[in-house]
């Protein structure tokens, strides 16, 4: 990943098994402790140029574990999205160390979860736990996939031999949907993608409210389903996590004495500047953005510089900006886990010729559609996110109009508007 602050890129080296842990197999945990509260992993231990095992039940890196469907198959491919086959795969460029943990599910390959154990190591109970790791999609399967995902698990327990990391059940497990990646790219001819490529990654964050006692254990789990289609290349990358022994306590007053905080636009993208005068213990800064300056999603992350006494500066390069106004806010973690957030800055990014407004994103009857000025869209499809067509709409030249969607059931969708020529984009809503 090539960008101008540090995404966390730590490894997924899993161990999975059939049904339960063997006890006869050792189980290593990552360490969550009382003064170092924050872990990241990446895939950059993943092999880069020729092709590696990883034995289904056992640990590639320490605390991850995989599983396999198809226990007898071993092989850890690497590959840049060229091959349709269905294996596990470090992707990636061909001698790169960039790596990223993937695979295309089928009926002989099977299925695949990968999971991440840890320990609470605090003496205290943990009770909440930040969490941010990067979704990529690396190949398409072919013009009849549709949405294909990655899910989100986690389970505690006091014993490390208890987790079920058979990805056909789901029993034990709490499924968190604001941790689910969905492929951006679909209903496009097989082909391979470029991971790293902006358009075809996200980052995702969410704040777990847990109670994971003192000495017991949480195991983190990532599902990579074979589905129906022709499956998509799909990787998990840039893990992070930050927990907190007491998540009523809320942000505290800022270790760090901020200068300025500042957004501006430059070309198509958002910069986000700002100084410290001062910083006593800050781990690291997540920059967070919001359409309403209520409910906040994290974007990025950059390591703070710890304890200093002189001027420190940063910036932070939003690719993808919203289209109209954006609020940003940092929220800095300090090495005990404890938290606060800056005041918040607005802008306002020109809409231009691409973009595309839908609103509202719950909708019950009407999803209106603004179109810019010269920007011909002429078909508007709704999909499930199995791919599924369920409604189509022809569009007229007004610049907006109202689709009818009381028909559908309760649910996430996706619109697909196409053009003349076949372009399209898609926009995501819930149906409520």
């Amino acid at each position: 990943m090539k960008h101008k602050f540090t995404l966390f890129k730590k490894v997924f080296g899993s161990i999975m098994l059939i049904g339960l842990f063997s006890s006869s197999i050792a189980v290593a945990q990552v360490s969550m402790s009382k003064y170092n509260t924050y872990y990241s992993q990446n895939f950059d231990g993943l092999p880069s140029n020729s092709n590696g095992t990883w034995v289904s039940g056992t640990e590639y890196f320490t605390g991850w574990r995989l599983h396999r469907t198809k226990p007898d198959l071993n092989a850890l491919v690497v590959g840049a999205g060229s091959w349709n086959a269905g294996n596990l795969y470090s992707y990636g460029e061909s001698n790169l160390t960039d790596r990223a943990l993937g695979a295309l599910g089928s009926a002989t390959a099977g299925e695949f979860a990968y999971g991440l154990l840890l320990q609470n190591n605090t003496g205290s109970n943990i009770m909440s736990l930040d969490i941010n790791y990067v979704g990529e999609q690396w190949r398409t399967g072919n013009r009849t996939t549709g949405i294909h995902h990655i899910t989100f698990w986690y389970a505690i327990s006091s014993d490390k031999n208890s987790f079920n990391l058979w990805p056909s059940g789901d029993q034990g497990w709490t499924k968190v949907n604001e941790l689910t990646f969905y492929s951006p790219v679909y209903h496009t001819a097989g082909m391979a993608l470029n991971g790293n490529a902006a358009e075809n990654r996200r980052m995702l964050f969410h704040t777990l409210a847990v109670n994971i006692p003192a000495g017991h254990y949480i195991m983190l789990r990532w599902k990579d389903a074979d589905e129906p289609e022709a499956d998509h290349g799909l990787a998990i990358d840039d893990v992070s996590l930050t927990w907190r022994t007491d998540a009523g306590s809320g942000p505290t007053i800022m270790p760090i004495e901020l200068k300025n905080f500042k957004a501006t636009t430059k070309a198509d993208k958002v910069e986000l500047y700002w100084e410290t005068a001062s910083e006593k213990n800050n781990d690291h800064f997540l920059i967070e953005r919001s359409t309403d300056g209520r409910v906040f999603e994290g974007i990025g992350l950059i390591k703070g510089a710890g304890t200093s006494h002189r001027v420190t500066t940063y910036n932070f390069s939003d690719q993808q900006p919203l289209s109209g106004i954006s609020y940003y806010r940092l929220k800095q973690v300090d090495e005990d886990g404890t938290y606060t957030y800056s005041r918040l800055v607005s802008i306002s990014k020109v809409v231009s010729e691409a973009d595309v407004q839908v609103y509202p994103t719950m909708a019950t009857h009407n999803l209106n559609v603004l179109l810019p000025q010269a920007q011909k869209y002429s078909r508007a499809v709704v999909v499930d996110v199995m791919g599924k067509q369920l409604l189509q709409a022809s569009l007229t030249g007004e610049a907006e109009q109202s689709i009818n969607i009381s028909a559908l059931s309760s649910g996430m969708y996706v619109l697909v508007l196409q053009d003349a020529k076949g372009n399209k984009i898609t926009k995501r809503f819930k149906k409520v």
